[in-house]
């Protein structure tokens, strides 16, 4: 229903967009999950009318996740019980809107939201209660979620000791 050019946090509605540029569209979020490529109906790639009728579908865009998922989770829940429905609402558009973050519902009814750091959470945050969903929300201390692997044995033996000399921690 309507066509806005992205300029950071604002935006600048315009009647058309030409092939190559990012705009922000309005009434096709009901389809769309995270992102997608557009084009008209009867248009070649290059503006002009090829004749075939047929909408050219291009791969979806690929975001890399750190580690193959995200690295921060975060439990929210409204201040408000009676506006839950709004938060739900929120998360959803956020969901979309950042292409890394993703949310879910734990067993206990728990909202979880998950994002790649520090930064990009609180960027969620701040726009979930200003931006999408207007209301205050309530946040648990995040978890950051720590994966190392051991390839191989080392070589060198590392010994620590308390400072009253009774525990000895070895690592090989």
């Amino acid at each position: 229903s309507s066509v806005w050019i992205p300029r950071g946090r604002t935006r600048t509605e315009v009647m058309m967009a030409r092939a190559g540029n990012w705009v922000l569209l309005g009434g096709v979020d009901s389809d769309i999950i995270k992102t997608a490529t557009i084009v008209g109906a009867g248009k070649s790639n290059f503006g002009g009318d090829d004749g075939d009728g047929e909408i050219h579908i291009f791969s979806p865009l690929k975001f890399p996740h750190a580690g193959g998922e995200a690295t921060m989770k975060l439990a929210v829940e409204p201040l408000n019980p009676a506006e839950l429905p709004k938060m739900i609402e929120g998360l959803r558009r956020v969901s979309k809107s950042y292409p890394m973050s993703t949310t879910r519902v734990e067993e206990s009814g728990e909202h979880i939201l998950f994002g790649t750091g520090e930064l990009y959470v609180d960027c969620l945050m701040h726009d979930l209660r200003t931006v999408y969903s207007d209301i205050e929300v309530k946040v648990a201390d995040p978890v950051v979620g720590f994966r190392e692997t051991v390839v191989e044995t080392s070589s060198i033996k590392c010994i620590s000791e308390t400072a009253n000399k009774r525990n000895t921690l070895t690592f090989t």
